[in-house]
C-alpha cells in the first residue's frame, strides 16, 4: 500500500484541541473535582459514637434509611417498644432488639 507524501508527519504530530474539546475536557475536570470535594466532606463528617447507655441503630428501607440514636430514658422506652407486637416490625425490630441487648437494655 502506498501512502501519500507527508502521511507519517500527519499521524505523528500532536493535534491541537478545538475550542469545543477544550470546553468539554474542562467541564469534565470541574465536575470530577466537585465530586471529589463532596465525597471528601461526606466521608469526613461527624459520626456519633455509641456511649454506654445509648442505643444506635441504622435502619434500611425500600425508600431510604434512618438512624436511630437514643440515650437514657429514651433508649429504655425504645427497647420496650421494640419488644412489643405494635411499633417496629420485621428486621427493624430485630436490629433494635439486638442493639438494646448489646447495650444492656431489657427488651419488651
Amino acid at each position: 500500500m502506498v501512502f501519500p507524501p507527508g502521511h507519517h508527519a500527519e499521524i505523528t504530530e500532536r493535534r491541537a484541541f478545538s475550542r469545543t474539546e477544550k470546553w468539554t475536557l474542562g467541564s469534565v475536570i470541574v465536575v470530577l473535582a466537585a465530586f471529589a470535594v463532596i465525597l471528601a466532606i461526606a466521608l469526613s463528617g461527624p459520626t456519633q459514637s455509641t456511649a454506654r447507655g445509648c442505643v444506635d441503630v441504622s435502619i434500611l428501607g425500600a425508600t431510604g434509611g434512618a438512624a436511630i440514636h437514643q440515650c437514657g430514658a429514651n433508649a429504655r422506652a425504645l427497647c420496650q417498644t421494640a419488644g412489643r407486637r405494635v411499633g417496629y416490625t420485621g428486621e427493624t425490630r430485630q436490629e433494635i432488639q439486638a442493639a438494646c441487648r448489646k447495650d444492656g437494655f431489657a427488651v419488651g
